[in-house]
């Protein structure tokens, strides 16, 4: 068969599907979101079920007369324009036994729900029920034909069953992104297997999800984001054909969802723009949630648009909770501390009980004035404080509430300036007791804080207490790094982003792979008017730390030092880990990686005469590896595969030393020799030739200079086996640069 006969006949293939199965397979694996089992014999009579159970009982035997649902929840797993392909299941068994896979029809599903039983169920014959312990009976009407007949494997044994495409066209044809299977016996079949209450149970439905995503998708803020960036810019990853697209801001979903390019609505809109970015008109306001929506529009000749789903955002608050406070007073009771006032312990959202043990109170004979102080873990600019009063059954009794207070702050904890002094109101004595004494601190910074109270509500005890207190901040210092504080993994070529504090007009950053020159301050400074920074390439496998000091020079104080956070760079830079390549036309891994297919002297081929292309079962690293059969034993005196590369690799950025792959050789391989070149320069696998055959993964590790070749400038790079008689296959898997 040759080449070109099969890539006509598939082109065939995928037009009589439909021409839109182009794009990259996305691998995906559902579990149930419930699974049941239903009888009609004495032991689960047709009115109960074993929701709950661990196993699933597919049976028709005496006695057991049973079949068992599984519904699974599809919505988001595919966008407009995709499709479910390869869909098999993967069951984890009990009892070997012959099970049919039948879809219950979208108009029963609902059905299959807790409360579920053989009297109420689709798919089996209720109206009426048969006798008790008679064969089970189906009702066609509410199912679709048999879509996967398998053998439920032995006890707990996973096993994937053979891909079915009525399973993936059942799934396809969901509109509400959910679905119901039923497993039923075959003939007197009696099987079991495992249900999700089971560690690693559960019948999973796994495939993967081809064709066009034609819809915007990726919403940058996440969907249902919080604390969000008040000077974020919106972004998405374009549907597949989109040319322009039509964007839809508004603070309502009905505004978002309704608006369209003839009826806007209330709703912010830009119109046909070209940019997958959207800078919101007119900035957006603190701690309002968002509604948007982006369509997608298509070419010519018709521009038929996509409609997008409605994502939804909240920005960041005005002002935020001081937390980490640390509490100390004058004096309390045993069971009654000052940290009683900032655990939280009372309240039920914002609402106070009147449980003694959740708050403060002063020790009988403690020293006079009562005070309590509040250390912070670092300064703040303190907007307001919130209070709550002592709250006990009898405080409009005892009277126990700070009442006349001053209010003292610190940056140090020693030298102290008086704010105010405020008058406390009383607590109710009631539970569900809302704050009712606010004060206004007006920007001071402050890591302390002192209030002493000249009395209290009663006027007859010496006692004084709280309930609760919040201390609120307007942000100042530098915060949510990008990458995170100690992410891993990280590309060495980034920029540097987080967000600014509010009264940053400058950006003082301190990068360095030195931990102790960091915390030493011997690192030099880059200043920027942006919260972002290129620090240029770095090297692979480091850490790195940085910090970012937000500076205003016309404020007091004029610097907010921040953290310092970290991230360790990646370990290697992929070359070719074959994960991009598809069965589709022009982005198959043969079309890339060119073979002899019409070099007399080269015997390789790369890929598989017939799909997929790409090997899926003896893997290295994600789901696909590049086969290259080599056969020296016909007249080829070589058998060799080129990358050309589309623009030239420099391999000595980022302290890159190394080229790393792996190969793996089945035992009836005849062995050769295995070189690898770059831009022509080989260089020969001194390892032992019979690693060849070793049916074992191997890595081969190959010194860069050891090609003598412009390693700022790759150009091509080429895998072969040479030798006179060679034959065989390799599977090719994880190409790598590394230090």
């Amino acid at each position: 068969m040759s080449r070109r006969w099969v890539c006509l006949s598939t082109m065939v293939v995928l037009f009589g599907l439909g021409a839109s199965l182009g794009a990259a397979a996305t691998p995906f694996s559902v579990i149930p979101a419930f699974d049941v089992e239903i009888g009609n014999d004495s032991a689960i009579p047709p009115t109960a079920s074993s929701a709950g159970g661990t196993g699933m009982g597919i049976r028709n035997i005496a006695t057991r007369r049973r079949v068992s649902y599984a519904t699974y929840n599809l919505a988001g797993l595919r966008g407009p324009g995709q499709v479910f392909l390869n869909v098999s299941l993967s069951n984890l068994g009990h009892d070997p036994g012959i099970v049919n896979v039948y879809g219950v029809l979208e108009s029963g599903e609902h059905l299959v729900a807790p409360g579920i039983n053989w009297n109420n169920a689709p798919g089996v014959k209720n109206d009426p029920t048969p006798a008790l312990d008679t064969d089970v009976a189906l009702d066609p009407k509410d199912l679709t034909p048999i879509l996967l007949t398998f053998t439920a494997p032995a006890r707990l044994v996973r096993v994937s069953t053979d891909t079915s495409k009525a399973l993936a066209d059942f799934l396809n044809s969901d509109t509400d992104g959910f679905v119901a299977l039923m497993f039923a016996p075959e003939g007197n079949g009696n099987a079991i297997v495992r249900t999700v209450e089971t560690p690693d149970g559960g019948t999973r439905i796994q495939g993967e999800i081809g064709g066009q995503p034609v819809a915007a998708r990726d919403p940058s803020p996440a969907d249902k984001a919080t604390d969000v960036y008040l000077g974020a810019i919106l972004s998405w990853t374009a549907g597949t054909f989109g040319k322009s697209h039509n964007v839809y801001l508004g603070t309502s979903f009905a505004d978002a969802n309704t608006a369209g390019a003839d009826k806007p609505g209330s709703a912010s809109v830009s119109l046909g723009q070209a940019q997958t970015t959207y800078d919101p008109a007119g900035g957006l306001q603190y701690g309002q949630t968002y509604y948007w929506r982006v369509d997608e529009v298509n070419g010519p000749p018709d521009r038929p648009v996509y409609r997008g789903n409605v994502w939804s955002f909240t920005t960041e608050p005005l002002v935020y909770p001081v937390k980490g406070i640390v509490a100390t007073a004058s004096s309390s009771e045993a069971i009654a501390g000052p940290e009683r006032t900032i655990d939280g312990s009372g309240l039920t959202g914002d609402l106070h009980s009147t449980g003694d043990t959740t708050m403060w109170i002063s020790g009988k004979t403690g020293p006079q004035p009562v005070w309590i102080r509040y250390e912070f873990d670092r300064v703040y600019r303190l907007k307001e404080m919130w209070v709550w009063n002592h709250n006990s059954m009898f405080e409009l009794i005892l009277g126990f509430g700070f009442k006349d207070v001053t209010v003292e702050y610190s940056a140090n904890g020693t030298d102290w300036t008086v704010l105010k002094d405020v008058q406390f109101a009383q607590g109710p004595g009631q539970d569900s007791y809302a704050h009712n004494t606010t004060v206004d601190f007006g920007g001071v910074a402050a890591k302390f804080v002192r209030l002493t109270a000249k009395n209290n509500w009663g006027g007859i005890a010496r006692q004084c207490g709280l309930s609760e207190v919040r201390f609120l901040y307007t942000p100042t210092y530098a915060s949510n790094p990008k990458p995170a504080s100690a992410q891993t993994g990280v590309s060495p070529d980034l920029d540097l982003q987080w967000r600014p504090g509010r009264e940053g007009t400058l950006h003082e950053l301190y990068l360095s792979s030195d931990k102790q020159a960091m915390t030493s301050s011997k690192v030099p400074t880059v200043t920027t008017t942006r919260p972002a920074y290129d620090p240029g390439p770095l090297d692979l496998a480091k850490t790195y730390y940085w910090k970012v000091d937000e500076v205003n020079e016309v404020k007091t104080p004029r610097t907010w030092r921040g953290d310092t956070w970290s991230f360790t760079t990646t370990d290697f830079l992929v070359v070719d880990d074959f994960e991009s390549y598809t069965d589709d036309e022009g982005k198959r891994v043969y079309e890339t990686w060119i073979d002899g297919w019409d070099v007399a002297a080269n015997g390789s081929q790369v890929g598989y005469p017939q799909e997929p292309f790409a090997e899926r079962t003896t893997i290295h690293g994600g789901r696909q590896a590049m086969p290259l059969a080599y056969d020296n034993s016909t007249g080829a005196v070589y058998s060799e595969a080129q990358r050309t590369f589309d623009a030239p690799q420099d391999w000595t950025a980022h302290g890159v030393k190394t080229l790393s792959l792996y190969f793996y050789g089945p035992a009836a391989n005849t062995v050769g020799q295995l070189y690898a070149k770059i831009d022509g320069k080989k260089v020969i696998y001194a390892g032992a030739k019979e690693d060849l055959k070793k049916a074992a993964w191997v890595q081969w590790s190959i010194d860069l200079s050891s090609f003598g070749a412009n390693l700022k400038g790759v150009k091509s790079l080429t895998i072969g086996v040479e030798g006179t008689g060679a034959l065989g296959r390799l599977f090719i898997d994880d190409i790598q640069v590394r230090p």
